[in-house]
């Protein structure tokens, strides 16, 4: 059985959310984009790392002393001799660099000193990088030695493919905005100025102090952030540090944000502010600052849908992908369903459920799903002891009907008697699939294999292929996106068949399969599940020795079919 995939959620924003803002745009700092992604390519992350005066009266005092003495200028701490810069994402790399007026890469002026640190080779994608200073640098081994000064402080940024990639960041300065970011691959600004957080779980964000060039305030001058209480009614969201909570040392501009573990459509907000309590220099209090609390507001996505087909349970179990914790169900649907076997969706996102028994029907429900959804129509024509359900491009409905050994076909609104295919290549037929050119394709569980059918489709159809090496008393079927057909066998594997698929196997997936696969579905990443008492999960590429990624069971019971919506 294959989904088709619906697609219905907007797309999630490419840009990362600006607030509060007051003073000159983010200079040529590069934000992410989008959540963490492998992308192809390389680029070059550049940091330009301004170390200012240490103040305005030391800055005059240090002027006189350059035209009266030739004596240089002091910059902020003058203790500061060094950086280290932890590159995390696509790549992984650490950096050291002098900041003294005499460091590679280093020049300087009256007003601060300019240090330039170019790292080449990183895979295109998005970033998170952790800055640490020192108070020593030996420069023939480039090495940041002595005291810490300033630890665990986080940057955001993304690495476009062919290109140098700016990030610029000050080792002190006046916040003039705040920019929250979300610093892992299931959390992603949105639309609404707010933030999608997928699926269960912690989910890590940046905040960072802008001053008015643009630069990210880092160092031993840069602020920690308060939390402000959560409201809103997606309940309980809870962050770390806690609401009511300042940042610390450990983590002085990165919290998380957890959901409820339940999946909600409701939002909740909160608000992240700097502060410099404890600090000898009060940077909110500067002329020009700009410490305004930033609303950050969340709701729960999901990067998929899984629907799962109990037999045993009379239901259908709907699960928000990805399930890392196998949490519940995020709603159950009852009401119609009688020992379910197949499922598929049309291009409206409607569910179609292929009920074996008590009575014999196809019942279809709209979205969105939830314990109350009752069918908006059944379909009962010819239709006896269905297992697998699927559409064809032009939407169109196919029914295996095991107890006739027949595959009807419905147009649309169902309701009218089928065309069928009855030849005697067809024995009690189980899983459908149609390939990317409109071929039909049916596990005959009967006869051990899998028939081909060109369309159009008629009660005198023939097979144009049979495929019978190492199928076993076929179930469900599904193609991949590089158009190759797996089929659920009665043995306990997954046998996987590249065109035309009458030779023998490329893989055979059985690791973790403990008795007969029913239903197979990919989602849009190329995982596949396999409905199996419950749902196993397996990654890419298949092969004989493949394990699964995760196992879904709870609210499962005798998982059959498998179906997935994806999100744009």
């Amino acid at each position: 059985m294959t989904s088709q995939g619906f697609r219905f959620l907007g797309v999630l924003a490419a840009a990362a959310l600006l607030a509060g803002c007051a003073g000159g745009p983010h200079g040529s700092s590069v934000l992410p984009t989008s959540p963490t992604t492998n992308g192809k390519g390389t680029g070059t992350a550049v940091f330009v790392i301004n170390v200012p005066q240490q103040s305005a009266s030391s800055a005059s005092r240090s002027a006189t002393s350059v035209r009266t003495k030739g004596v240089r200028p002091q910059y902020l701490s003058t203790a500061t001799q060094s950086i280290v810069i932890a590159i995390n994402g696509p790549t992984t790399v650490n950096e050291t660099a002098g900041l003294t007026v005499n460091s590679s890469g280093c020049t300087s002026s009256l007003a601060s000193t300019i240090c330039t640190l170019t790292v080449p080779g990183l895979q295109a994608g998005s970033y998170t990088a952790t800055l640490t200073t020192y108070d020593g640098y030996t420069s023939g081994t480039n090495t940041a030695t002595g005291n810490v000064l300033s630890a665990a402080q986080a940057i955001a940024f993304t690495i476009t493919a062919g290109q140098s990639n700016t990030i610029n960041i000050a080792l002190a300065g006046v916040p003039a905005s705040t920019v929250v970011v979300p610093a892992d691959s299931n959390s992603s600004a949105n639309g609404s100025g707010g933030y999608d957080i997928i699926g269960q779980g912690a989910h890590a964000f940046v905040v960072e102090s802008l001053d008015a060039d643009g630069n990210i305030i880092a160092g031993a001058g840069a602020p920690l952030f308060s939390i402000g209480a959560v409201s809103g009614s997606l309940s309980p969201v809870t962050t770390s540090p806690s609401s009511g909570s300042t940042t610390s040392a450990s983590a002085p501009n990165s919290f998380t944000v957890t959901p409820p573990a339940t999946f909600a459509t409701t939002t909740a907000s909160f608000t992240v502010a700097p502060t410099f309590t404890g600090q000898a220099t009060d940077g909110c209090t500067q002329t020009g600052a700009n410490c305004a609390p930033v609303t950050v507001t969340v709701d729960m996505k999901y990067l998929a849908l899984l629907f799962v087909a109990n037999y045993n349970n009379s239901n259908v179990t709907e699960y928000a992908l990805p399930d890392t914790n196998d949490a519940a169900p995020i709603a159950v649907i009852g009401i119609g369903v009688a020992s379910p076997d197949g499922l598929a969706f049309d291009s409206s996102g409607n569910l179609f459920v292929a009920n074996d028994t008590n009575p014999s029907t196809v019942t279809e429900y709209a979205p969105p799903f939830s314990n109350s959804s009752a069918p908006t129509a059944t379909i009962s024509n010819s239709v006896n002891y269905p297992w697998f359900l699927a559409f064809d491009s032009s939407g169109k409905l196919f029914v295996t009907d095991n107890a006739n050994s027949t595959v009807t076909e419905y147009a649309p609104p169902y309701t009218g008697a089928p065309t069928t295919i009855s030849n005697s290549s067809v024995s009690r037929p189980t899983g459908l699939a149609f390939d990317s050119s409109g071929n039909l394709f049916v596990a005959n569980y009967y006869n051990g294999n899998v028939t081909e059918y060109a369309p159009p489709f008629s009660n005198t159809s023939p097979a144009t292929a049979i495929i019978s090496t190492g199928v076993n008393n076929p179930r469900g079927l599904a193609f991949d996106s590089s158009g190759h057909l797996f089929v659920a066998n009665n043995n306990g594997n997954v046998t996987e068949y590249a065109s035309p698929y009458t030779g023998a196997p490329i893989a055979t997936i059985s690791n973790g399969v403990n008795w007969a696969p029913v239903g197979l579905a990919f989602d849009s990443s190329g995982n596949l599940f396999v409905g199996n008492g419950g749902v196993l999960e397996y990654a890419p590429p298949f092969s004989n020795t493949s394990a699964p990624i995760a196992t879904i069971s709870n609210g499962a019971g005798g998982a059959a079919g498998v179906a997935i919506l994806e999100q744009p």
